[in-house]
């Protein structure tokens, strides 16, 4: 496995020579690798041949290409390095451009304190660093986890092959079920397009393997289901319950513990009625594939004659208690309800919180503009509102209601 190699690169733009030379001198002792540019027309040459930066450091009063405009195009090269603009605090309206164009992480005024610059660029060049290496490490993982994957899959479609054919040797009545189902559901899926790619693997193997228990019920049973068809399951309790004879042969089978909690609950009423009675689960605690088998099979046991799915489908909304009548809408292509709103609330700007969405402007008690209401608050957008209020303080309280 690689090792991640950590980005020490700090980047100054500035047009005064003065000033770069003192950033230089500064910066000499640390543990970083400083590169300055004082021609601010050639910042894309400079990202592109020295590139990616840890941190980006631009003054904002600079002719032809300002600092907004050079950390713009840093964003646009180099999305993960921290963009910090270096301003004087008659800059407000540049700053304002630079949180809202630039996407900058910090601000610190001219002239700056060696000791809060050094500090602030080796924390963004930690937290860039941080953030990089976790990449890494997943992207790592992900390389590993595929060539584990790839060869567990060879064995997983073996096992479900295996598994559905012993079905459809032991009962054909079974076995052809389980194809009717697995072509809705399949249909169905198609329409969950929220699921995960896991749980979608999971639904889709319960799908090939609801019925395995019929494989391994008493012979006589299985001569009778055979003889009079799947009707004959209801005069068994053993035989009614062959879900939990499928979970239990799946549950220790590698990648199966959850196709098995699927088939284990099958038979569960929404209101958490049904077997096995020794579950105290409901509602939507119940997962997705469960709900959704359910409604499959008995949809699949209940179609007699002239009778289509959707009009059983419709039947079966009138019974709240045994199906989830949200998925059953779905199935008909039908929206239910809309999303709940949001509670608003009332905060102090210390309280601001990522993710939070602004019902009104923000603005300075001495009238200065910051961010527009609908606006949704980023880490970094609370990092300045937190920097300003120190310095000149926003109105308060801030109303917010959380992202929808």
């Amino acid at each position: 496995m690689e090792t991640y190699i950590p980005n020490r690169k700090v980047l100054y733009v500035d047009d005064e020579a003065s000033l770069l030379s003192s950033f230089v001198s500064m910066m000499r002792k640390q543990n970083v690798q400083t590169a300055v540019l004082n021609d601010s027309r050639n910042i894309e040459t400079i990202l592109q041949e020295g590139g990616p930066f840890a941190v980006v450091l631009s003054d904002q009063r600079m002719p032809v290409v300002d600092g907004v405009a050079v950390l713009e195009r840093v964003a646009r090269l180099y999305p993960d390095t921290v963009r910090v603009m270096v301003t004087g605090y008659a800059d407000h309206n540049d700053t304002l451009r630079a949180i809202n164009q630039g996407g900058i992480s910090h601000y610190i005024a001219k002239p700056w304190k060696d000791d809060d610059l050094r500090s602030l660029i080796d924390d963004s060049i930690s937290r860039y660093n941080l953030k990089m290496e976790n990449r890494f490490l997943l992207e790592e993982l992900d390389r590993e986890n595929a060539k584990l994957t790839e060869l567990l899959d060879g064995t997983v479609v073996g096992t479900t092959r295996i598994l559905g054919d012993m079905v459809g040797y032991m009962n054909p009545e079974g076995a052809a079920q389980v194809e009717r189902v697995r072509r809705l559901g399949n249909a169905m899926l198609g329409m969950l397009t929220e699921l995960s790619s896991h749980e979608r693997w999971e639904i889709s193997r319960a799908l090939d393997l609801f019925n395995l228990g019929l494989a391994v019920l008493p012979p006589l049973t299985q001569l009778a289901i055979n003889k009079e068809g799947l009707a004959a399951l209801d005069r068994s309790p053993i035989a009614r319950n062959h879900h939990l004879l499928a979970a239990g042969l799946l549950k220790d089978i590698p990648r199966f513990g959850g196709v098995a909690r699927i088939i284990e609950l099958q038979r569960k009423d929404f209101d958490g009625s049904g077997e096995p009675t020794n579950q105290p689960i409901k509602g939507t605690e119940l997962p997705l594939g469960t709900r959704l088998l359910r409604i499959l099979v008995d949809l699949d046991r209940m179609r007699k004659g002239s009778v289509q799915g959707r009009e059983l489908l419709k039947r079966m909304i009138n019974r709240p208690t045994q199906y989830d009548v949200t998925l059953i809408h779905r199935m008909l292509g039908e929206t239910t309800a809309t999303a709940p709103m949001s509670l608003e609330r009332a905060l102090p700007v210390t309280s601001l919180q990522p993710g939070m969405v602004l019902i009104d402007d923000v603005t300075t008690r001495a009238g200065q503009f910051l961010l527009r209401a609908e606006s949704t608050l980023s880490e970094t957008t609370v990092n300045i509102l937190l920097q300003w209020h120190k310095n000149d303080p926003i109105v308060e309280p801030i109303r917010v209601h959380d992202a929808g």
